[in-house]
């Protein structure tokens, strides 16, 4: 039963040291090129690492000639939430907070 319960806890420590999805917050630091920093870490990172959603994406729509804006996107300053995936390799900002 102990060899069981060792390999067991060997699995659990592998996969947490793999790191593969996380969340977290993070800052706008400027929308062109994207760039946000990560609270936790105080890491910063840019476009192409950093990945929008379609939540956060700038959205307008025009209608009888009228443009009225749907999602006004980021700008500088905004606190997101970050999803980190592939170890870190992507952060995907999923919505504004």
């Amino acid at each position: 039963m102990e060899l069981i319960e060792r390999i067991k806890s060997i699995v659990i420590d592998t996969v947490r040291a793999m790191d593969l999805l996380d969340t977290g917050y993070a800052t706008v630091v400027s929308t062109s090129p994207l760039t946000i920093k990560l609270q936790a870490m105080q890491l910063t990172i840019k476009e192409p690492v950093a990945v929008l959603t379609d939540n956060v994406k700038y959205q307008a729509i025009t209608i009888q000639g009228e443009t009225a804006v749907i999602n006004p996107g980021l700008k500088a300053g905004d606190k997101v939430l970050t999803l980190k995936a592939n170890a870190g390799q992507n952060y995907i900002i999923i919505s504004k907070v």
